[in-house]
């Protein structure tokens, strides 16, 4: 039983959270129980294991995962640990093989997770059952429209039920072409030494800060100073009034979305445009005829981010998809790819994949902004007094708005729906006796996925 009252750490009626849950070590280690080791964890794309044998590393939490496509053509997961003592079989971080070798003692597995040779065995093992020291598998391994999901709960929710209505706002991205999605390339990382969940609710819904923390990166980069505008994201040049109009957050329990729905802002902060907004308009007919008028005039092309819970974040327009891996209560790793419908001319991939590199890379002038601010955030509690304050998240408290999706819907991105949507999930999971009991009693369902 945890030591710690999650209903007080969080109160979602007065939208405060307890600066605690940022830099406390016992509830980050509660987390990866509860939260890590239970959700659904998005592993990667089957762009990046097209054949057999083609295997990638990434993280559940703090456990290091071998994703890999086996002989059979199935995608599995499993731990990065031998069976015989622990060590790493695989230091690579993606390629192609059919078998992982610990560099220890010399155990070989094949790329479908079996014991496959053993060195000496006959020689100095009598009782080696192999079929019973295999890499150890995530318990489940699941996958929708290319994207691929684990979880180590053996029980709960199945990853379409997880997904629930935050399906029908993926397919702007998974199923606007017939061809679907891919990943580009190799993502950038970078490790910034702040809490992880602090990234995440600034990407899922941190439309205040744009304006004024990116202030330096939008007259580089950005739309406000080249004269394209004068105004990004509604808000007005200077940091100068809102026009919330024709904007919005959506909350799908447990997952979020913000939108600016204009159909092209997704490109406003492009050194070269151009090319991605005329692909976009030469395929947007074709969009709405597949998936609506909803998703094919509002969504496609406009700015819109979502947040699938616990740690993924999918920038539509900006052509990204993030991943936030824990490193510890005071520390994280973002992982950051491009992406693109697989029918979008090479040209327009280049110009995308420089976009992502030039503002969410490694060096990324946004990346680089919003590091500072949520390392300060999570170190500023290293004193006592400061650790008795309260985070506030109270902006549009109970602004809702018509929306022909599903959804909760609130007006404006200036708001932070999602991040108390985020929050009050967090605090749904950490109480969460079984992950049977992660998801919200009764989900929202307005419409079907595939309406």
């Amino acid at each position: 039983m945890s030591k710690f009252d999650y209903n007080k750490l969080i109160d979602n009626e007065a939208a405060l959270q307890s600066r605690s849950i940022f830099w406390e070590p016992e509830i980050y280690q509660e987390e990866l129980k509860q939260i890590f080791n239970r959700c659904w964890l998005f592993l990667g794309h089957d762009s990046q294991l097209p054949e057999a044998g083609d295997f990638l590393r990434t993280y559940m939490g703090e456990d290091d995962v071998i994703v890999v496509r086996g002989e059979d053509g199935e995608v599995r997961a499993f731990l990065n640990a031998c069976s015989h003592r622990g060590n790493k079989v695989c230091h690579a971080e993606w390629g192609k093989t059919k078998a992982f070798t610990c560099s220890y003692h010399g155990w070989a597995y094949d790329n479908m997770g079996e014991l496959a040779a053993v060195p000496l065995e006959e020689s100095i093992y009598d009782n080696l059952d192999r079929s019973k020291l295999g890499l150890v598998p995530v318990a489940r391994v699941q996958n929708y429209k290319g994207m691929i999901f684990g979880t180590f709960a053996e029980e709960g929710p199945d990853l379409v039920e997880y997904l629930g209505d935050m399906a029908y706002y993926l397919d702007v991205v998974l199923d606007a072409s017939p061809e679907g999605m891919e990943l580009i390339g190799t993502p950038y990382r970078v490790e910034i030494p702040g809490n992880w969940k602090l990234p995440v609710e600034n990407a899922i819904g941190d439309g205040y800060h744009v304006a004024w923390a990116h202030a330096g990166a939008m007259r580089v980069v950005g739309t406000i100073g080249q004269g394209r505008s004068e105004s990004v994201l509604g808000i007005g040049k200077d940091n100068t009034g809102f026009d919330d109009s024709g904007q919005l957050q959506i909350a799908i329990p447990p997952h979020t979305i913000l939108s600016t729905l204009d159909g092209q802002s997704g490109y406003a902060l492009y050194d070269n445009p151009g090319p991605c907004i005329e692909h976009l308009e030469r395929v947007r007919p074709s969009v709405v005829e597949r998936l609506g008028e909803v998703r094919g005039k509002q969504l496609l092309g406009s700015e819109t981010h979502m947040g699938v819970f616990p740690n993924l974040q999918i920038i539509q327009g900006l052509n990204l998809l993030r991943v936030i891996h824990p490193k510890g209560p005071g520390a994280f790793e973002v992982a950051t790819y491009s992406m693109a419908d697989k029918n979008t001319p090479d040209e327009v991939k280049d110009i995308i994949v420089k976009h992502v590199g030039q503002t969410f890379g490694s060096a990324g002038i946004l990346e680089g902004d919003d590091g500072d601010f949520t390392e300060a955030i999570t170190h500023s509690p290293n004193g006592y007094a400061t650790r008795q304050m309260k985070g506030w998240l109270g902006m549009a408290k109970g602004r809702t708005m018509d929306w022909d999706g599903p959804g909760e819907a609130s007006p404006g991105i200036v708001n932070e729906l999602c991040q108390r949507e985020f929050y009050a999930q967090w605090q749904r999971t950490m109480l969460a006796e079984s992950a049977s009991d992660i998801l919200p009693q009764a989900p929202i369902q307005k419409e079907s996925v595939n309406g």
